[in-house]
């Protein structure tokens, strides 16, 4: 089962939640693994320490013109659906925008002078760790950290690089911490999943982003449910729409001085509160519930 925990917005608890989650995974005896899509800025490993088994690169197709056997036609130009290639005929100019360019190969595919050949850059990478105390001595990870590489324009290609990676392993459950909002991160993070944990909170924030992020998922047709954060503080609306449009509540996660210092200082609740874990426990066997039924709201 793929599961993916995503969010509206930043600071709704989704780091919180998703290394917790997955921490009670493991000590239920549950074959699990988590990949960290937020490749921007990952964080999961500052929660979950372990040994790095491997480094992998993160590459894409970057096409090079090749000027002696270009004749300026412009066919690449056009057949370019992200504006990536200028060319100009009577200029006897053509340049390749790599900020822009998404790597499809379309352009080589479409060159009558094979002009355009292909070439690969360096866009991230992907880390592989196996976590103390649940090490299988395979060599099989546990965590997998996706790391867009300082200057890059989108993390996609090493989201897609690292979610692939976790796939290859087959494991029982994958854990997928999304990237926070509702852009091309996110989508291409929850696309894989078969089920999307949002984790929200009663803010007028927190209730605007939710509201987007599940019209996201409905046009999708991701089957979801939702984690209400510090639950006991801030404003009734966003229970109320929950009710309203009949959205399945996993979980309502009281506000706690102890949960917030147990996470600031990097260490899991699940291992450290007691009533927190109970409450995950409990999380576990709803999940159980939602397997094998339809989530679709």
């Amino acid at each position: 089962m793929k599961i993916a925990v995503a969010s509206g917005k930043g600071g709704t608890g989704k780091t919180f939640f998703s290394t917790n989650l997955f921490v009670a995974l493991r000590q239920a005896g549950k074959e699990a693994m988590m990949v960290d899509c937020d490749a921007e800025v990952p964080d999961d490993a500052l929660f979950l320490p372990g040994s790095l088994l491997e480094e992998k690169p993160t590459e894409v197709i970057c096409p090079v013109v090749d000027p002696d056997l270009c004749r300026f036609c412009g066919q690449c130009s056009r057949n370019c659906r992200f504006n990536a290639i200028t060319c100009l005929p009577s200029l006897h100019y053509v340049k390749v925008h790599e900020d822009f360019c998404h790597g499809c190969g379309a352009c080589i595919l479409e060159c009558p002078f094979h002009a355009v050949q292909e070439s690969r850059k360096a866009v991230g990478r992907i880390q592989l760790y196996e976590l103390p105390g649940f090490a299988s001595g395979k060599r099989k990870p546990d965590l997998i950290v996706g790391q867009m590489q300082e200057g890059e324009h989108s993390p996609v290609p090493v989201i897609r690089h690292a979610i692939r990676e976790a796939l290859s392993w087959n494991p029982s459950y994958l854990i997928l911490d999304a990237p926070p909002g509702s852009t091309c991160p996110f989508v291409n993070t929850v696309n894989w999943a078969d089920w999307v944990i949002l984790v929200s909170e009663p803010t007028p924030f927190g209730l605007s982003d939710l509201r987007q992020t599940v019209r996201i998922l409905r046009e999708m047709g991701k089957a979801f449910c939702v984690v209400v954060n510090r639950a006991d503080i801030g404003i009734s609306d966003l229970s109320d729409w929950l009710a309203e449009e009949q959205i399945p509540v996993l979980a309502e996660i009281p506000y706690s001085q102890e949960i917030a210092a147990t996470y600031a200082e990097g260490r899991l609740a699940v291992k450290d509160i007691p009533s927190v874990n109970s409450l995950f426990e409990t999380m576990l066997d709803r999940i159980s519930e939602y397997e094998n039924c339809s989530c679709k709201r």
